[in-house]
């Protein structure tokens, strides 16, 4: 026994003056590769700021940001929408206005402006003569969406032809669980969040932790990272939708009604757009609830409704996470991206 506890004590020791090596070691002798590596995990936390909304994009960004062990370009135009080329500029403002509002997968997380399901159909709307804004936040869910809009059509000082909000698999768990509309009519949440967690840190200061997370992710068991996620449960498994999904979707209903008038209000169109989550995949359910309520919904409020799950079932559920989702995470690829733009594209209407 004690010849065990020696072992381990000795590795233990080992592993800190290795780690310790590899700090001091990149901090000074490799300090460029170092800064390069710890400014984009800094740059994403700097992309955030406080707002009525809770939190919004800090306007006239322009960075390399980092998303796990994925660097992007990321930037911000003077009103805090994500920007890239085909995004509109004040030169566009007399364009017919198409708003994108969404969450992290609007956004963009993981992949240039360019690549993303909303630059894509930014690009292809300028064609047309038509500006597409992109509203999407991290962590945006319905709660949020009817205030953004609120908010871009006053930053802008334009009102939209069509709406498009993309609903995400987490916005039911952010409806019930997280955000709360405060005394002041600001956004509060339930529990503590934080844009900037243990993981970036460790990726952004240890060359030994980058490595094996790089090992990781071109392992074969880097995809379980994709599934599993408590905030996808409520469409896959029916004890968390009796726990709180069933209340989620309700309080989504109740702020996607007030979407749906305000588009009365301002005469324009609105298409809800619902996508998978790789559990989803997983579940071998092209007709989940996602699905099912969003276009119930939708058909009830006279709006249009696009489909984005079915696409991604058209191969197994191991070849469309590996292909369409960024590995070990639940976000898309650029493929994944381009797969949910040509469903958006191929459904028709006015962006």
């Amino acid at each position: 026994m004690r010849v065990v506890a020696r072992t381990i004590g000795r590795v233990l020791v080992i592993l800190l003056i290795t780690l310790a090596l590899d700090y001091v070691l990149l901090a000074t002798v490799f300090s460029d590769l170092k800064r390069n590596w710890a400014d984009a995990a800094t740059a994403y936390t700097h992309s955030y700021i406080s707002s009525p909304l809770h939190h919004d994009l800090a306007p006239n960004v322009s960075s390399e940001r980092a998303w796990g062990n994925i660097v992007y370009h990321f930037q911000t135009d003077r009103y805090g929408f994500r920007t890239g080329k085909c995004a509109p500029g004040e030169s566009e403002k007399s364009w017919p206005a198409i708003f994108v509002v969404g969450d992290s997968f609007a956004e963009g997380i993981g992949t240039s402006y360019e690549g993303s399901v909303v630059g894509l159909m930014a690009c292809d709307a300028a064609t047309h003569g038509r500006a597409l804004w992109n509203l999407g936040v991290a962590s945006y869910s319905p709660i949020i969406y009817y205030r953004k809009l609120l908010a871009a059509r006053d930053r802008l000082g334009i009102t939209p032809s069509e709406v498009y909000v993309f609903i995400d698999i987490s916005d039911i768990d952010d409806e019930a669980n997280v955000y709360r509309v405060k005394a002041d009519g600001t956004i509060g949440m339930a529990p503590l969040h934080h844009w900037f967690d243990v993981g970036q840190f460790l990726l952004g200061n240890f060359a030994t932790f980058r490595l094996a997370y790089d090992l990781y992710l071109k392992s074969p068991f880097s995809t379980a990272g994709s599934f599993g996620r408590d905030r996808a449960a409520w469409s896959v498994n029916r004890a968390a939708f009796e726990a709180w999904g069933r209340r989620g979707l309700a309080l989504a209903d109740g702020n996607m009604d007030k979407i749906a008038n305000l588009c009365r209000e301002w005469k324009c169109g609105l298409t809800v757009v619902v996508y998978p989550w790789p559990d989803n995949i997983r579940a071998g359910d092209p007709n989940s609830i996602q699905v099912t309520h969003w276009r119930q919904w939708a058909a009830s409020h006279g709006a249009r409704f696009i489909d984005g799950f079915s696409p991604f079932f058209r191969e197994t559920a191991d070849t469309a996470v590996a292909k369409y989702f960024i590995r070990g995470d639940i976000h898309f690829s650029e493929l994944g991206n381009r797969l949910l733009f040509d469903a958006v594209r191929n459904a028709g209407g006015d962006y």
